[in-house]
């Protein structure tokens, strides 16, 4: 079920090349005006509709969102600015609209400018189709992706709606993909900027498949204010579906076999145990270990120790699965290398670090490496 007022299109323009037939540009219609807030990529270098998304959320409305993939918009100068303002101006004269109450999303090959002349032919049938069918959105904004990613909870009578794209070059610094998150509640843009920020921090921010920070990460969050709700159960459901969201990301990463859950606690502070559990994550000994179910735990040991954390390598426990496999720095009693290579071997793999220093903790999320990782990003633009 949909929020209301939220409608979806999507068609095929042949964005990165012609000879690709599905889906690959899609619309969100709002028939009133939405509360609007969002969230976009620290990398310094960012995607022309992620400059004027940036502008547009400050205004606090939204009626649109247009977005393709195939093509990141991004590293294409003042003429990439302008490609984009056109598509938003085409599809507010379809809509009955303004031009800034539509955000441009854009994802795929970098530098290379907008087809926008086979974009700007396809809006009048976006327009047009546009239904109650949020799936179609969320397929035409895939890239390497090989499922789309539509969750949606209940706050009371209230619905809250996300879709989101991301399998590869999925790093934290927000958002890590291209999300939508949708409600028909009630809500400021106070308290909406406030539980955005909030709800990323232990899920978008919490995910890593292979270190890259992209120029496109955004996140969109509209809501229609149809329906009244109590706040607390509005930001309860919003946070479940960017936490649900951010899961489906790292379970479809690029490649993966095996999803993994690294928790660190017993740091100095939460900052500390991110930067631990991010050094793990990120670790392309420790990938390509789980990926091969290796027992090596030295390359956790060894991944903690380059975090520049201060730590005391006496201190540290290690948990995988549920199987104690370092006590106070060594290798614990009773650790066996053939039952964990037996763990290893399954889909969800966790890891528990305890570095005995303080109360800090986090989560992060992350993939194995494997074969098809190289062989999908070798081949990207080709």
């Amino acid at each position: 079920m949909s929020p209301k007022g939220f409608t979806f299109s999507a068609v095929n323009a042949g964005v990165k090349s012609p000879a690709v037939k599905r889906a690959d540009m899609g619309l969100i219609f709002c028939d009133r005006e939405a509360v609007a807030s969002g969230v976009f990529t620290l990398n310094q270098v960012k995607a022309a509709p992620v400059l004027i998304g940036m502008e547009l959320v400050e205004r606090g409305t939204l009626r649109a969102v247009i977005a393709n993939a195939g093509n990141a918009n991004a590293c294409t100068g003042s003429e990439g600015m302008e490609d984009a303002r056109r598509l938003m101006n085409a599809v507010a004269q379809s809509l009955g609209i303004e031009r800034d109450d539509v955000a441009p999303l854009s994802t795929g090959v970098i530098g290379v400018r907008l087809p926008v002349q086979r974009m700007l032919e396809k809006i009048p049938e976006l327009a047009q189709g546009l239904k109650d069918d949020p799936d179609v959105f969320a397929r035409s904004i895939m890239t390497t992706d090989t499922y789309p990613k539509v969750v949606t909870h209940r706050a009371g009578a209230a619905t809250v709606l996300g879709i989101a794209k991301g399998a590869g070059m999925i790093a934290p610094d927000m958002a890590t993909t291209l999300a939508v998150v949708l409600t028909d509640a009630v809500i400021d843009k106070q308290s909406l900027d406030n539980i955005i920020k909030k709800s990323i921090r232990h899920t978008f921010n919490a995910v890593t498949i292979d270190g890259d920070t992209s120029t496109n990460d955004t996140l969109l969050a509209l809501a229609s204010g149809y329906m009244h709700e109590n706040i607390d159960e509005i930001e309860k459901a919003i946070s479940a579906v960017i936490r649900d969201l951010a899961v489906l990301i790292v379970r479809d990463g690029e490649g993966a076999t095996k999803f993994v859950e690294v928790r660190v606690e017993g740091a100095q502070s939460e900052a500390s145990a991110k930067t631990v559990a991010m050094a793990v994550s990120n670790s392309l000994l420790v990938k390509t270990a789980l990926f091969g179910a290796d027992p090596n735990w030295g390359r956790i040991m060894g991944a903690i120790g380059y975090s520049k954390v201060p730590i005391d390598p006496e201190r540290i426990g290690i948990t995988i699965s549920g199987h104690r496999v370092v006590e106070q720095g060594r290798e614990a009693q009773g650790f066996s290398e053939e039952f964990l290579h037996e763990l290893l071997e399954k889909k969800d793999i966790s890891i528990s670090i305890n570095l005995g220093s303080g109360p800090g903790f986090f989560t992060a999320y992350t993939t194995d490496l494997s074969y098809d990782y190289v062989k999908i990003n070798s081949e990207y633009r080709t």
